[in-house]
């Protein structure tokens, strides 16, 4: 739907003359769309945060919500080297915290607003289970306010980053003149093209149902993540490793995605004239920035070491086992037959995911090492957090957010997978979102994400970028930027997910049906059985296995072509200082010779 009405827009748009003055759809498309987009992915996130949340009046332990309160109450009221230390006033065995330190001053930060506003919901010792309407008001809008400093801004500037013309000032003055030329030919995605994919990533129904309606800050390092990758393809690795160390320290789960940083700035570090010195400054940027998040859990009351392991000793949890609950990786899904936790002790179990982790990392990681590019370096987070999500250690289900965190971010590279994952990561975490109370916002999220951006992105326009308009370009008559020709137009899903394989646009249309329908009538069928078919007492989870099941196969497809499509990525082209050259522009002649031509992907790259 929104990919038509964009389309729409963006042909009145560029049906001007040259030099004529645009009309008003043109301007509502190009200054307009994104910000209406990002107010209805707020809507969205205020509607489903009025439904049930985790643990909600369900004593004694509740839930995440009063994790998350219970954490602002002890950083506010006890001292900073007792924070991660089990004490009389702080009870490591009542939602102790075990995130690391910016969760804890994010909760200090929230906490003593929240003391100003409701003294009574963060007093310690009194305030367990504080549950009243104006309390409640407070911790959603917290979470909405975090998504409006971190995640949404960290999406917005990762599209613009990754999609638009990139134009750098350390161009030379005989390439500058080329550029200023030919800026007409410059190749950069539209804005009706990048409204899509902001919308893609900013009404993705999973991370709204978990942070706003069973109750979480992932949208913190979520943000954080993608405001490091769109520094990276910037080409500005030292801000992307901050912002990536930031992640980390929010919440663990972020070192998911740490094979692929580390991977491609090491290739980028490794192709560059001073190779020792480029890795020591992004190694000396990430020593400093954990340093400065940690030194305080070190100076605190003179702790020392002491005061860092007890930080440290949180973060790890192997007592929780391999996986929590049913999560649809590789140890829950094939626990019925392999029974791991009855056959094997805990150290076994955590040596043998980290074992299969790395090895199921390490193809991604080497294609980057060898071969760093800009789309390359997102497919690999995507391989990374695959990895981690299907074979490591204390793997639950809100771990899908990470792989499907990438996986958005590809939009407009893989548009039919970024279509048909996010409601598979609903369905694989259907039993936690029922457990929550949060059926009708999970119909409705997923609902509304169907709706907008089921049909696809619109069509790329001829000439489209920046300074260009033109009409609209049918599946023939390009290629896609990753290599991968141009069926990923609106209404030939299959294309662009079977495109490199060389089918037909109709064998890849036929293949694209049977793996959607495959999967919506899967869903369908296990969420009619769950409702109506009472499990057996022998099996009394066999509809929460069903789920994790359906969903599992569906990610290991998701996952093996991420990774194939990683590896149809080229390295980018060097400039003669060992800088990635990112800006591409296309001569007249070949823009015209290209279209409808099988050699229109290729073009003369200028240093970023």
């Amino acid at each position: 739907m929104l990919g038509a009405a964009l389309e729409a827009l963006e042909s009145t748009a560029g049906g001007h003359s040259e030099g004529a003055t645009p009309g008003p759809c043109a301007i509502v498309s190009r200054r307009w769309v994104v910000p209406c987009v990002l107010s209805f992915a707020l809507f969205i996130r205020i509607a489903v945060s009025t439904h049930g949340y985790s643990g909600e009046s369900t004593p004694p332990m509740y839930g995440d919500y009063e994790a998350q309160r219970h954490w602002m109450e002890i950083t506010l009221h006890t001292p900073l080297s007792q924070w991660y230390v089990h004490t009389d006033a702080n009870d490591l065995g009542y939602w102790g915290l075990d995130y690391p330190p910016l969760t804890a001053f994010q909760s200090w930060a929230y906490g003593t607003f929240f003391a100003k506003v409701e003294p009574a919901a963060v007093a310690l010792g009194t305030s367990r289970g504080y549950e009243t309407a104006s309390s409640r008001l407070f911790m959603r809008w917290s979470v909405v306010a975090s998504d409006l400093v971190c995640f949404l801004p960290g999406i917005l500037a990762f599209v613009l980053a990754f999609y638009s013309a990139n134009k750098r000032d350390e161009l030379s003055t005989e390439m500058r003149a080329k550029t200023a030329a030919r800026a007409a030919g410059t190749k950069g995605e539209s804005p009706a093209r990048i409204a899509w994919a902001v919308a893609v990533l900013a009404l993705s129904p999973a991370p709204i149902l978990i942070d706003h309606g069973h109750f979480q800050y992932n949208g913190i390092s979520l943000g954080c993540v993608a405001g490091a990758a769109a520094a990276v393809v910037s080409g500005w690795d030292v801000t992307g490793s901050v912002l990536f160390t930031f992640a980390l320290n929010h919440k663990q789960m972020s070192l998911y995605f740490a094979p692929a940083f580390f991977a491609h700035l090491l290739g980028k570090c490794l192709r560059r004239r001073r190779p020792v010195l480029e890795v020591a400054k992004l190694g000396i940027t990430v020593v400093v920035t954990f340093g400065a998040l940690w030194a305080p859990f070190a100076l605190a009351d003179g702790a020392g070491a002491e005061g860092l392991m007890a930080v440290l000793g949180r973060l790890v949890p192997f007592r929780r086992g391999i996986y929590e609950d049913y999560v649809a990786n590789f140890w829950c899904a094939t626990a019925p037959v392999a029974r791991w936790k009855e056959r094997f002790e805990i150290p076994t179990l955590a040596r043998a995911a980290l074992f299969t982790t790395i090895l199921a990392a390490t193809p991604a990681m080497a294609q980057q090492i060898s071969r760093p590019s800009r789309e390359g370096f997102v497919w690999c987070m995507a391989n990374s957090a695959w990895a981690f999500f299907m074979f490591s250690f204390q793997v639950h289900e809100k771990s899908i957010l990470l792989p499907l965190l990438p996986v958005t971010m590809l939009a407009l590279r893989a548009p039919s997978l970024a279509m048909w994952l996010p409601p598979l990561a609903c369905v694989s975490m259907w039993p936690l979102l029922a457990k929550d109370g949060l059926g009708i916002a999970y119909v409705g999220a997923v609902a509304v994400y169907i709706a907008v951006i089921g049909g696809g992105p619109p069509r790329r326009v001829q000439g489209s970028g920046v300074g260009a308009a033109g009409k609209a370009v049918g599946r023939n008559d390009q290629n896609d930027d990753s290599g991968v020709s141009g069926g990923e137009e609106r209404g030939s899903r299959g294309g662009i997910l079977l495109a490199d394989l060389r089918l037909s646009p109709a064998a890849g249309d036929a293949v694209w049906c049977f793996i959607y329908w495959t999967t919506t009538l899967g869903a369908a069928g296990v969420h009619v059985a769950a409702a109506f078919v009472q499990p057996p007492a022998r099996f009394l989870y066999i509809h929460s296995l069903t789920f994790t099941s359906l969903s599992f196969v569906g990610f290991v497809g998701a996952a093996m072509y991420c990774n194939w499509r990683q590896w149809q990525v080229p390295a980018d082209a060097l400039d003669a200082v060992g800088r990635t050259r990112m800006y591409t522009v296309v001569e007249p002649s070949e823009q015209e010779e290209g279209v409808g031509q099988e050699g229109n992907g290729l073009t003369k790259q200028h240093a970023e």
